[in-house]
């Protein structure tokens, strides 16, 4: 799954993102060295755990709802893992409410949803409640419900509401900001002095959630949540903290892989090639645009990601106003073919050059899990920044062209 990032952090409502993303103490220097002793380590950690959790017992769950709206009555309720979306039970709903029961060994995080009503909870033992009554805020935002009823689930329910209380009220900030502004440099301007006063509140909720769980489901989802937000370097001490279940988990080690990744191809590294086609289909490289004497700004973008969408009108104007100033703006098409490609170029009147059918070598390559992503680079193909956002694409690129 991938998701789209639309403004500041909210992934989870603007974005598209690709599960996991970690970081780990041991990076690329001495990785010769390393590498034999963190494989065993690794492997120990595994075992370790799976013997620790195939102990447990296995205990039932019990899912209970509402949903009162007449038209959903027959309507299939599924839960599906959170890490790679199969689908673990469903059940119908009758008479307005519905209940799923099922079996389970260790707790793992789990999406509910039936039609447009969509939830998030923890499986684990005992009766858990969940109301999907409502699908948006009354300002229309989308609602995901978090659980109640056992312990895991009311813990969670209590982070996700401080941090959706905190989400909600940044959106209608930052659109009443988009309402009130024309001038862009002080749009952005008050939009990025908004997301850097709510930043910290994010992260230091789930330190505090982390602290509390380090070797649980609920910890896991904090580590998740949190390697979004911190750099790998500032991530190695939360990974040195986490215990063995958390770094047994395939999501976890998606994350190491992923910080890995972002830290060989961060600010002041050189370009990592990759390989796409042109309209003809023809092959087309990275390199035949970055590190050949310009300035390169590369947009991440795909047809069904919203946030691409409406990050399309500020690359339009960067290159509207540089492009024929030495910048090369080049949009890079990912995870659809060139037919959907062609269709959205054509909708959203794009008029500079693509590279088609990357499929998800961007993603393994530099790191990232989620778009749009906006990069730039150096005539010589050195990276000059990387996660530009509507708020500071204009800006980071007038700097570079200041005379």
């Amino acid at each position: 799954m991938i998701i789209q990032r639309g403004s500041f952090g909210l992934l989870f409502f603007m974005s598209e993102r690709l599960p996991g993303s970690t970081k780990y103490p041991i990076f690329v220097h001495h990785q010769k060295t390393m590498y034999m002793k963190r494989t065993f380590l690794l492997s120990f950690i595994v075992i370790s755990a799976c013997f620790c959790y195939a102990q447990q017992r296995v205990a039932t769950y019990i899912v209970e709802g509402v949903l009162s709206d007449p038209s959903l009555e027959g309507t299939t309720v599924t839960i599906a893992r959170y890490d790679n979306s199969k689908i673990v039970n469903s059940t119908k709903v009758s008479n307005g409410k519905f209940k799923i029961t099922g079996e389970v060994q260790t707790p793992f995080l789990a999406r509910i949803y039936a039609e447009k009503r969509f939830g998030i909870l923890i499986v684990e033992e005992g009766t858990i409640l969940i109301d999907m009554e409502k699908t948006h805020t009354d300002t229309g935002i989308p609602i995901i419900h978090p659980a109640s009823g056992t312990p895991l689930n009311n813990e969670f329910a209590n982070l996700k509401r401080s941090i959706d209380s905190l989400v909600y009220n940044q959106i209608e900030q930052y659109e009443q900001i988009e309402k009130e502004y024309t001038d862009s440099h002080k749009k952005a301007q008050l939009q990025n002095e908004l997301i850097a006063k709510i930043r910290p509140i994010l992260i230091s909720n789930y330190q505090k959630v982390f602290q509390q769980h380090k070797n649980d489901v609920l910890g896991s989802y904090t580590i998740d949540a949190l390697s979004n937000e911190l750099s790998p370097d500032e991530m190695t001490s939360v990974f040195a903290q986490a215990g063995p279940y958390i770094m047994s988990l395939p999501n976890t080690q998606e994350i190491i892989k992923r910080l890995e990744k972002l830290k060989q191809t961060s600010k002041g590294k050189m370009f990592i090639d990759f390989e796409g086609k042109n309209e003809n289909g023809q092959p087309l490289k990275l390199s035949n645009f970055v590190g050949k004497g310009k300035y390169t700004l590369i947009h991440f973008w795909s047809r069904s990601c919203g946030g691409c969408r409406k990050e399309m009108p500020i690359i339009a104007e960067v290159y509207k106003q540089f492009g024929n100033k030495g910048l090369e703006v080049i949009g890079v098409a990912v995870n659809e073919g060139s037919i959907s490609t062609k269709k959205a170029i054509k909708e959203l009147n794009v008029t500079w050059p693509q590279i088609f059918e990357t499929g998800h070598q961007p993603f393994e390559i530099y790191g990232f899990n989620y778009i749009p992503q906006v990069m730039l680079f150096s005539p010589n193909g050195i990276i000059l920044a990387r996660d530009l956002n509507r708020e500071n694409i204009l800006s980071k690129v007038e700097e570079i062209f200041k005379p």
